[in-house]
């Protein structure tokens, strides 16, 4: 138990675990990180925008959006970057600005379904993350 205290009270693992528990660490929360927004297109339908931070990808391939009943829709993706995963291998990647566009005419109050998963590069990879987008009334 004592040794257990030491290791823990250590200033190595101190900083760790600070950064673990948010205290002076550089990981962003993922609404930081990928920052998703719902928009109307220049075309008028609907896109979502993400605002990837610097050191920070998407996995083109584990985005999913579904319409406001649930329903898959499919989005037009770009490329994306071809990254060796540690993990995974070789995967599609985001980075930076992206927009995927819908086809669906953009209306007040639109909703969609939007899942995706993300890393910060050479540091953590975010469980996946499902919410809701709406364009305002």
């Amino acid at each position: 138990m004592i040794l257990l205290i030491a290791c823990l009270l250590s200033p190595g693992v101190n900083a760790d675990l600070a950064d673990l528990l948010g205290g002076t660490s550089a990981v962003l929360r993922p609404e930081q990180a990928f920052a998703p927004q719902l928009v109307t297109g220049a075309d008028g339908r609907l896109a979502v925008q993400f605002r990837i931070a610097p050191g920070h990808y998407l996995y083109r391939d584990r985005l999913q959006v579904t319409d406001a009943r649930g329903a898959p829709l499919r989005p037009q993706l770009p490329p994306g970057d071809v990254y060796d995963d540690p993990e995974s291998g070789p995967v599609a990647v985001l980075r930076g600005d992206q927009t995927l566009h819908l086809d669906i005419p953009a209306q007040a109050g639109a909703t969609i379904g939007l899942r995706y998963q993300g890393c910060a590069q050479g540091r953590l990879c975010y469980a996946p993350i499902s919410l809701r987008l709406s364009l305002p009334e």
